[in-house]
């Protein structure tokens, strides 16, 4: 996974969101709105697998979760395709529920 700063869209069933990630040395760093986003990552010869895990920052309730729940950790395998990279998982806490997103570079 190539290091810097990444837009990230994502998508539930429940509905979409958006923020920024930072990828360096095998650490994520990023959020929006209302939740910070902490993890690691690793790129593998099947793709980069990454954990990630959000935390709200803002308590405006305006700022719905996805899951449900202001804490959640997900576990996340990708594919990167020049700047893009598309990932796909589930979170620990409602493994039942597909979690898809997609970064694209910014800057590094």
């Amino acid at each position: 996974m190539r290091e810097g700063l990444y837009k990230v869209e994502f998508h539930t069933v429940h509905g979409t969101g958006t923020g920024v990630i930072y990828a360096t040395a095998g650490k994520l760093r990023g959020g929006n709105s209302a939740f910070a986003f902490t993890g690691n990552y690793v790129d593998r010869n099947d793709g980069i697998q990454v954990k990630v895990s959000t935390q709200r920052h803002n308590p405006d309730p305006a700022f719905r979760p996805l899951f449900g729940t202001d804490m959640i950790t997900l576990t996340l395998r990708g594919t990167e395709h020049g700047g893009m990279v598309d990932f796909e998982g589930t979170a620990l806490q409602l493994p039942g529920i597909a979690f898809k997103a997609i970064l694209t570079w910014i800057s590094d």
